[in-house]
């Protein structure tokens, strides 16, 4: 399994275009700046890469979440899938 908190940190760096190292776990996605374009397009850029489908009510409350949040959500999704949830 991929380091899921490195990958998502790395694609939320990227969608900013800021530097990998500059995220906290603790950050809130909407303090970084993401409107709910931004949020959606991460959204699909997480599910293609990590194979996820994070659900729709999700989508909407993502925005307020933080990274950790994020990272805490598609890990789940990945056990749940593996069968490991």
């Amino acid at each position: 399994m991929p380091d899921v908190a490195k990958e998502i940190m790395k694609i939320i760096a990227d969608k900013k275009g800021r530097d990998y190292g500059s995220l906290n776990l603790s950050d809130p996605l909407d303090e970084l700046g993401l409107d709910s374009l931004a949020v959606v397009e991460l959204i699909f850029v997480i599910e293609e890469k990590f194979d996820v489908e994070i659900p729709i009510n999700a989508n909407s409350e993502i925005k307020a979440k933080t990274v950790a949040d994020v990272i805490q959500t598609v890990e789940g999704l990945i056990a749940a899938k593996a069968g490991l949830a």
